[in-house]
């Protein structure tokens, strides 16, 4: 079973690689450490829009993360994207970090940290620090979680504002291999520009994740609120616990 569960891991990289390849990555984190746990993920976005330069965006980010103690856990990880009518791009190499000061359960909701520095691939595109605010409690069945975001972007050609963002996830906890629930993710572009709703990116969708044997999943359909977000997006994120 364990070595079904890779292979199932390959093919469906593959299969939402032969779709082709503008979403973020679309993954809520939450504040929660296994220590010595090495994992494979990819994370993997396929959007559909009814504008060309929107439709058949792709995105997979790929990496290995590592618990190196009960309150440290480093990722590091590329990003490959697709635009309509383009070529695989690589765009930048990722380095994650997730930081739970607090044991889950200590306080009355559980906190943690997640910083991330992004190194552009190309030179001339800038480089980019992303920090979140990781919140999580459970109410009765349900796990209720919140990644509060600000970024900011160095480096060449480089936006001088911060920018901020919200990712809001509710999931039922139905049976370890299938939890179902929503997800809503809300990109506010920076303070500078002041965006309007449709200016912004906001996303809404059923979503469901579980986990069997080795194989982590976390799948759903976002649904686009506003004019800037893509109509759909398909999301499907994987991880193989070693």
């Amino acid at each position: 079973m364990k070595y079904f569960n890779g292979a199932f891991v390959c093919f469906s990289v593959v299969f939402f690689s032969a779709l082709q390849a503008r979403a973020d990555n679309l993954k809520i984190y939450q504040p929660r450490v296994e220590k010595g746990e090495l994992a494979a993920e990819a994370n993997l976005n396929y959007d559909f829009d009814h504008r060309k330069d929107k439709d058949n965006y792709f995105s997979q980010v790929v990496g290995f993360e590592y618990g190196v103690n009960d309150w440290w856990q480093v990722e590091l990880s590329g990003e490959i994207e697709k635009e309509n009518g383009k070529s695989d791009k690589l765009t930048n190499y990722k380095w994650e970090n997730i930081f739970t000061p607090w044991k889950p359960g200590e306080n009355w909701m559980d906190a943690g940290f997640y910083v991330e520095l992004e190194k552009a691939a190309h030179s001339g595109d800038p480089d980019n620090f992303e920090t979140k605010l990781l919140l999580e409690k459970d109410v009765n069945d349900f796990m209720n979680t919140a990644n509060l975001k600000l970024e900011h972007e160095f480096g060449p050609h480089h936006d001088t504002s911060w920018g901020s963002g919200i990712a809001l996830q509710s999931i039922y906890r139905y049976d370890e291999k299938f939890e179902p629930g929503f997800e809503y993710y809300g990109d506010f572009g920076t303070f500078h520009d002041k965006l309007s709703f449709n200016s912004q990116s906001h996303q809404f969708g059923p979503v469901a994740q579980g986990k069997i044997d080795h194989v982590k999943y976390d799948t759903g359909l976002l649904l686009g609120l506003s004019d800037a977000a893509a109509d759909a997006t398909i999301k499907l994120n994987l991880e193989y616990e070693f």
